[in-house]
Order: C-alpha cells, then sequence, then structure tokens
C-alpha cells in the first residue's frame, strides 16, 4: 500500500473513531490527511469503500495486538492476557468504544459488507476465546466470557473504567475457569 493510501486510511481511523462514520466526510478526511480529492478517489473509489478498509485495518492492528499480548500462553493464562489486554484498551484516552459495532449501528442495513467486516471481526474473538476455553475443558464458559467481555466495552464507555470493578470480574472468571 502506498504511502498517500496509508495516510489517508489512518486519518479516517482516527477521525471516524473521535466522531462518528456519518459525522466525517471525505473532505475532512482530505483535509486532515493532506492528500487531494483525486488520490483520495484513487485509492478509495467512494466514502463506504474507505470505511471497509478502515475496519479491515484496525481487524489486523486489532488481532495482532492481542496475538502479541497473549503470546504463547494457552488456556487460563491466554483467557487472563486476552482480558487484561480489554482493561488496558479500556483506559486509553482514545477508547470510544467498538469501531465495529458503531460502523454496523451507522450503517445502512442493507450494506452487508459492513456488516460482515464487523461480524467476522466479532466471530473472531469469539473463536480466540472458544480455542483456549476448550484448551481447558471448559468449553461452556467460553460464551459467558465473550459476552462479558462485549459487555464491558459498552459499560466501561458509558460509566468510564472501574478498576475495582475489573479486578473483581477478573476474579470471578479464573474462580469459575478453575471449578
Amino acid at each position: 500500500m502506498s504511502k498517500s493510501a496509508l495516510k489517508i486510511l489512518d486519518t479516517a481511523e482516527k477521525l471516524f473513531n473521535q466522531n462518528s462514520f456519518v459525522g466525517v466526510g471525505v473532505d475532512l478526511i482530505r483535509d486532515q490527511s493532506g492528500c487531494s480529492k483525486t488520490t483520495m478517489y484513487t485509492y478509495y473509489k467512494n466514502k463506504m469503500q474507505l470505511v471497509k478498509s478502515v475496519l479491515k485495518a484496525r481487524d489486523e492492528k486489532f488481532k495482532a495486538s492481542l496475538f502479541q499480548y497473549i503470546g504463547k500462553s494457552e488456556g487460563l493464562a491466554a483467557i487472563n492476557k486476552i482480558f487484561d489486554w480489554h482493561m488496558q484498551w479500556f483506559q486509553q484516552d482514545s477508547f470510544k468504544g467498538c469501531l465495529f459495532v458503531r460502523a454496523v449501528a451507522e450503517s445502512n442495513q442493507d450494506d452487508k459488507s459492513i456488516i460482515s467486516v464487523a461480524q467476522n471481526h466479532k466471530q473472531w474473538i469469539k473463536e480466540l476465546i472458544s480455542t483456549h476455553c476448550l484448551n481447558m475443558g471448559r468449553q461452556d464458559l467460553s460464551e459467558l466470557i465473550y459476552t462479558l467481555i462485549e459487555g464491558l466495552i459498552s459499560r466501561f464507555l458509558v460509566d468510564g473504567f472501574d478498576p475495582q470493578l475489573g479486578a473483581l470480574i477478573k476474579k470471578n472468571i479464573n474462580h469459575l475457569l478453575e471449578e
């Protein structure tokens, strides 16, 4: 990918995350990225293609970051790392909830491509958790852990991060998984 295409993609991701998909137009992305409209449309034929490209790039970064954080951990150690990674994300100044959920909420429900990218991202997380629960013989808890993490994304977005609640939830997850 060219330097210009990456600059447009990074700028669009930051603006979409800070504001919204609907609230950010291509002119703002163009101005903030320092690229011409011609350059933008050379790489991204329309805003929907740009949104889809942003989500795919975000998915790749998310996966790489989480894989790196988990490292070679498996089972309970990996579940704890997945949880800890999310707790760190919730505390970042740039945390504005899940960009994939927001994209689906703001998209035209007839546009299955955005929904599909979001579903694939969420499915990957669910399968990652499921794999580590299965390795511990606790497949029964994978849906609970996945749903809990997804719920915490909304809770900490609305209420703000609560380290005591995070610690309590982690303690209870460990207790359930060790039973």
